[in-house]
């Protein structure tokens, strides 16, 4: 039977082997199919590299809020401390400015009540005579013969007055000094009240020197008391001491 009797037997069925071309047409039909499929997300070594990244990078970010919270509170820490410190600085200041306006200010008065007394002492020893020349030739007790002067005064009472007068500087330069420290920690009340009672005790000592009639010098002594009050009141006030002024000696004043 010839090949073409086959093929009429199969009733026009083709039972031929397939040919090359049909083969690689088949192919092509198959790989283009599989190139039109949507491609899968790798789920490889490249999605666990993803993942890496992802989890090193949360580790960075928490690592950097840890060192900026810590930096943050170093640095408040830091500042809340140096508040603190100048804080007690300050107040270690004022407490000792407090103290040695305090001490001052005691030993000032103090010192002034002592001189106003010996000055007040003393000048019992003044005559009440008005004369226009106390001293007839001299101007200063101090210059006056020892044994005084023929009916103006003995030598007993010279020497009293010139130990009184003598002792007086003396004292008044100590105030002095102390005045000028006052002068730079009181306050300007505090400042003017210790030169005006500083002058007060000047005055009645120069009143004993020029033996000065004795109401004269009783004045001076009365205008010390009031400046001595005057200054009181000031370092009072100064230091915040609160309620009125006793009386430092229970006399009554003159001047106010």
């Amino acid at each position: 039977m010839t090949e073409n009797s086959l093929i009429r037997a199969g009733r026009g069925r083709d039972l031929r082997a397939p040919r090359w071309s049909e083969l690689a047409g088949a192919a092509r039909t198959m790989a283009g199919a599989e190139a039109r499929k949507p491609k899968a997300t790798p789920r490889g070594p490249e999605w666990s590299h993803d993942l890496v990244m992802d989890d090193a990078a949360v580790q960075v970010f928490g690592v950097s809020v840890g060192v900026a919270g810590t930096l943050t509170a170093a640095v408040l820490t830091q500042v809340l401390a140096s508040r603190a410190e100048r804080r007690r600085r300050s107040a270690d200041e004022r407490s000792r400015w407090y103290s040695d306006r305090l001490r001052l200010n005691a030993q000032f008065l103090a010192a002034s009540l002592k001189l106003e007394r010996n000055l007040w002492s003393a000048a019992a020893q003044l005559d009440p005579d008005d004369r226009q020349v106390r001293i007839p030739g001299f101007t200063t007790i101090l210059l006056a013969p020892e044994e005084g002067i023929p009916d103006v005064f003995d030598a007993t009472t010279r020497e009293i007055l010139v130990e009184a007068v003598e002792d007086a500087f003396e004292r008044l330069d100590a105030l002095e000094e102390t005045a000028a420290e006052i002068a730079l920690v009181g306050t300007p009340a505090e400042i003017s009240a210790a030169r005006a009672l500083h002058e007060a005790l000047w005055d009645v000592a120069g009143a004993l020197e020029t033996y000065e009639p004795f109401d004269t010098a009783a004045d001076a002594v009365e205008r010390v008391r009031a400046a001595r009050d005057a200054f009181a009141k000031a370092a009072r006030t100064g230091l915040g001491t609160t309620g009125d002024l006793p009386s430092l000696d229970g006399r009554p004043r003159r001047f106010d």
